[in-house]
């Protein structure tokens, strides 16, 4: 960690021209801006009221969330839907061959 904390030190003084190059020199030569404090600035975000209460956007959010469910599935998921119950299916009905179900029977557990 020792070893370590020269190598920050020289990386935090290192300059960066190609970032320096994108101030320009008008505003580098020019005096830092004054500081504002802060207990205005926080005043004022304090006395502004939220845009939405959390009332109001679980209310539109059920809204959304109905409006969705009731629009129709498109077709071609229902396609695909079905072609994969169809496939599932034939599978669950006898999908292997019986020598396949051999094989698989003498190397693992046995398939319903």
């Amino acid at each position: 960690m020792r070893s370590l904390l020269p190598l920050l030190l020289l990386a935090a003084c290192a300059e960066f021209p190609v970032l320096d190059a994108r101030i320009p020199a008008a505003e580098r030569a020019a005096p830092p801006p004054p500081l504002v404090p802060l207990d205005g600035v926080l005043a004022q975000a304090e006395a502004v009221p939220p845009s939405a209460p959390a009332g109001d956007l679980a209310a539109r959010a059920q809204a959304v969330s109905a409006r969705a469910s009731a629009l129709p599935a498109p077709a071609a998921s229902n396609a695909r839907l079905a072609d994969l119950a169809v496939r599932a299916q034939a599978l669950r009905e006898g999908g292997l061959s019986e020598a396949e179900r051999a094989r698989l029977g003498a190397s693992g557990p046995s398939l319903p």
